[in-house]
């Protein structure tokens, strides 16, 4: 699954928006939000996310089984995790 969210224009509180987002995205149901840009399946087993952020930077991150637990507490962390091991 792949999936793209701009956060460029939501005012959406940061913590609101970590609480969404594991709710929303990382359950059987994913249910689109105001932020949702684009939702296709592409078969993977992991959810591949890219985050147009409000920072200016585009945030990938891929969601496993391994790291599910993280991303649905926080995304931005998981996704400082992810960024801390590919360097």
């Amino acid at each position: 699954m792949k999936i793209v969210l701009d956060r460029r224009a939501c005012n959406c509180w940061e913590p609101a928006c970590e609480t969404h987002f594991g709710w929303h995205f990382l359950r059987e149901e994913i249910t689109p939000v105001d932020c949702t840009v684009e939702i296709t399946d592409d078969g993977q087993s992991e959810t591949t996310f890219l985050i147009l952020d409000r920072d200016g930077l585009d945030k990938t991150l891929v969601v496993s089984a391994e790291n599910w637990a993280e991303a649905y507490d926080s995304w931005r962390q998981a996704w400082e995790l992810q960024q801390s091991t590919i360097t």
